[in-house]
């Protein structure tokens, strides 16, 4: 798989986790859920290069 695709997954995978956070939030009136899709939010770009990282480093 190339790094591109790979990028693409784990950036749908992250907007997956934030748009449940934020639901999870929503319904169940968590406060920490909000604070999780926000960082993740914010952070979206590092946490995407982490990522990408982690999967070289596991692959080699």
């Amino acid at each position: 798989m190339t790094i591109e695709k790979k990028r693409h997954y784990l950036l749908y995978g992250n907007r997956t986790v934030i748009y449940v956070a934020s639901l999870i939030g929503l319904y169940f009136d968590v406060n920490i859920a909000y604070v999780v899709a926000l960082t993740l939010w914010l952070w979206l770009p590092q946490c995407l290069l982490l990522e990408l990282n982690l999967l070289k480093a596991i692959k080699h």
